[in-house]
């Protein structure tokens, strides 16, 4: 039963004991005074609830839900990472199996993702609690949640400032100003800079939990401006009253060495991602190291993430960074520590960069200063469920793209006339068990799996496109080889392709549904060959993206991996290394000449039309079949 907390009995307390009525305002929906400022709608208390609400939810009850997915899901655990100035531990939660290796035996790859760094920005917490559940709700969907638990580690803190976040909660309707901006009749003037109860931001070490106290309402240091890289390079960095103070020294508070003994859960040495989740904005702010590869992939990830969440009415745009700047921020400190992408993820409502009502305003309020950071209860449910499928690609993207598994080929009678495999570990080799002569014009069935599912589908069954996203949903095949008059390469046509989720014909996914696909063909006849006995060598040759449009790994002796701001052993149709794949040409096949094009012979000049007249008489007598083209 969701009922309110004694958060508002508290907060009226506090403003009769402050007898400061010019330092002390209150958010009202509709009241606006001296004292009383209007933000046009109800202005949200937090309740308690362990399931998501309309609504904001308590520390404690965000707290609860957390401890108990991990008490009642073997893939989460809870560990302690630190403790805040007034003691509280500060907890951080491991989405993963137990095993710390892939499905092939590879060490994991690490996400990390980290919430309400800041204290007033109630939409953070909300937002990465409904990752933390959807991972526990959908463990068992055989799709893409069950491939990332099974494959990655992803290291998840929801509440980095507890201190102030509790301190926000305590006063969800109270908040003092900076000196010397009370100067204005106008409150919305008059409170330019609300410094603490809801609109803290910083954390609190030496500072109490009593509003009234005007001493410390300015203390505490900014946990995003703590971080070593560009420490102290923005003014007010280095005074203990601004807004952006970032600490005495870099990593100084208790919170960021949480954060960074949170990363090494990771363990550190295989971080591919890293988000740090804030309000409000509704943009990607993308930093940019030195390190070109890294920027790309940096920068293509972020319009994957846009294009999820347009698909879905919201409009998260990147904002890059100039290239070799930044700011303190854990998300430049990751970024150009570690090489990985990394974003500071600014949620809504928008600041006005789209032409877009600010703050307040884009839900109908007033637009009063600093609304933003006061979303109305009936958005946070429609925010948490619009950002979970866009985070979810990025983990899928960053675990790495898909290689080739399994390929199998059978005749029409079910015989097996080829069956290879590609062994586990970080170098593979091919294990081929069948490999039988084809023959041309006769029917095939194809079936090849991958490392990853490939696909989704809709609510009626079909295959369709991962939220937002636009790649080619079919597969690519062909044949090619050398025949008798040279090079060819012949199209497979995929009409008959079924992506598998169940048996079809004998047939299924391999370990996650859509994990595999079958295509039903008939071999070409028109492959060339210089004589109608003996046999001709093919590759069959199989591309596809995955459902984050990440092209194949095209040649699976080597396992993908992350180093130095970029993907290793990922090759494209060349065998060329770099951040994009291709086709995979792994897979040697044998045809029967006896049903194929006999090729040709090469003149080597002079006697064109004798040629041709022998090659018609011996036609004519069934003695050599006619070329078909």
């Amino acid at each position: 039963m969701v009922k309110l907390t004694g958060c508002m009995i508290a907060s009226a307390l506090v403003m009769g004991s402050t007898g400061v009525g010019a330092e002390v305002l209150s958010y009202t929906e509709n009241t606006n005074s001296s004292n009383q400022l209007a933000i046009g709608y109800p202005v949200p208390i937090p309740v308690d609830s362990l399931t998501g609400v309309d609504g904001f939810r308590t520390y404690d009850s965000l707290h609860s839900q957390h401890q108990a997915l991990a008490v009642t899901h073997a893939e989460v655990r809870s560990s302690v990472v630190g403790q805040t100035a007034n003691n509280r531990d500060i907890y951080v939660y491991r989405f993963s199996d137990s095993d710390n290796h892939t499905v092939d035996g590879l060490p994991e790859p690490a996400f990390l993702i980290n919430g309400t760094i800041h204290a007033r920005e109630w939409q953070s917490p909300e937002v990465v609690t409904e990752l933390m559940e959807q991972l526990t709700e959908r463990k068992n969907d055989l799709s893409v949640v069950q491939y990332l638990l099974d494959n990655t580690n992803i290291v998840i803190l929801p509440v980095l400032n507890i201190d102030g976040f509790l301190q926000t909660q305590r006063f969800p309707t109270e908040v003092t100003q900076s000196p010397g901006t009370n100067s204005s009749s106008t409150p919305s003037q008059k409170f330019a800079e609300p410094r603490d109860g809801r609109m803290r931001r910083k954390n609190m070490p030496n500072v109490d939990e009593v509003l009234s106290t005007e001493s410390d309402r300015l203390q505490g240091v900014d946990l995003n401006r703590n971080g070593s890289v560009f420490f102290g390079v923005e003014p007010g960095n280095s005074s203990p009253s601004s807004l952006i103070y970032g600490g005495a020294s870099a990593q100084s508070e208790a919170e960021s060495e949480a954060l960074l003994a949170a990363a090494q859960l990771g363990p550190r040495s295989r971080l591919r991602f890293y988000q740090d989740t804030h309000s409000f904005s509704r943009v990607l702010f993308v930093p940019q190291p030195s390190n070109s590869r890294l920027n790309t992939i940096t920068k293509s990830l972020a319009s994957k993430f846009q294009s999820t969440t347009k698909a879905q009415g919201a409009d998260y745009f990147p904002v890059i960074s100039q290239v070799g700047n930044g700011i303190p921020s854990t998300a430049d400190y990751f970024a150009f520590t570690d090489l990985i992408p990394t974003w500071t993820l600014e949620l809504e409502p928008p600041q006005g960069f789209a032409n877009e009502p600010s703050g307040g305003a884009f839900y109908g309020g007033t637009g009063a200063s600093h609304s933003g950071f006061i979303m109305p209860d009936g958005e946070i449910a429609r925010t948490r469920d619009q950002l979970a499928p866009a985070q979810m690609l990025m983990l899928y993207h960053q675990a790495g793209p898909a290689y080739v598994t399994k390929v199998r080929l059978v005749d029409s009678e079910a015989n097996d006339v080829y069956a290879a495999a590609w062994t586990s570990g970080s170098s593979r080799s091919l294990n081929v068990t069948t490999n039988n002569t084809l023959g041309g014009g006769q029917t095939y069935s194809l079936y090849v799996s991958f490392s990853k599912p490939m696909r989704v589908r809709n609510a009626s069954g079909a295959i369709s496109q991962y939220t937002g996203q636009s790649v080619t949903l079919a597969p690519s095949v062909s044949i090619s080889g050398n025949g008798g008059s040279g090079n060819f390469t012949r199209t497979i046509s995929v009409s008959r392709n079924h992506w598998l989720n169940e048996d079809v014909e004998g047939f299924t996914f391999d370990n996650y549904l859509d994990d595999a696909f079958k295509v039903d063909f008939t071999l070409p006849t028109d492959i060339p060959v210089s004589s109608n006995s003996g046999t001709t060598d093919l590759k069959i040759n199989i591309g596809v993206q995955d459902l984050a449009g990440l092209a194949l790994d095209a040649d699976p002796r080597t396992a993908v991996d992350w180093s130095a701001g970029a993907w290793t052993n990922y090759e494209n149709s060349n065998g060329q290394k770099g951040d994009s794949g291709g086709t995979d040409s792994s897979y040697s096949l044998k045809v029967s000449n006896q049903n194929l094009t006999l090729s040709e012979p090469q003149s080597s000049g002079g006697g064109g039309a004798l040629h041709w007249l022998l090659l018609l008489l011996l036609s004519a007598f069934g003695l050599v079949r006619r070329p078909k083209s």
